[in-house]
């Protein structure tokens, strides 16, 4: 049996289900994220698209289609939580705090982040016993 975890919006009218385990799971420095979503890094869980399923609202899940970059940030049209980015592979790439709003603050353990990447990128430094890859 696989992992399964449920997340929704801050309304519940957009509801996705994730299955398996994620691609990747960890701490994003890219420019692309944070010119996308205007944050200094982040928290991450990346899913193939088959693996992260809109199991209600689609009609709800409004798209931003970043002007230049193959990147898009899917919320909620109702109350405007962000779901999930798409990248240039076609993951859906879930925030961790997305997860663990939906889990009473507590991010499943199998969801832990394991490293940051494009660590030298940064604009924030981080200090914790995570890997940093650049």
């Amino acid at each position: 049996m696989s992992n399964q975890y449920q997340i929704a919006c801050d309304c519940e009218s957009v509801r996705i289900v994730l299955t398996g385990e994620p691609i990747v799971r960890g701490i994003c420095h890219c420019e692309d994220c944070r010119e996308l979503l205007n944050v200094p890094y982040h928290s991450v869980t990346a899913w193939e698209k088959e693996q992260a399923v809109i199991d209600s609202g689609t009609e709800d899940l409004a798209e931003f289609k970043h002007p230049s970059k193959r990147m898009s940030r899917f919320f909620c049209r109702n109350c405007g939580e962000s779901m999930f980015n798409s990248n240039a592979k076609d993951w859906r790439v879930v925030s961790q705090l997305l997860i663990r709003k939906n889990y009473d603050g507590a991010l499943p353990e199998a969801l832990r982040p394991k490293l940051h990447f494009y660590y030298g990128s940064r604009i924030v430094d981080i200090d914790d016993e995570l890997p940093k890859r650049d």
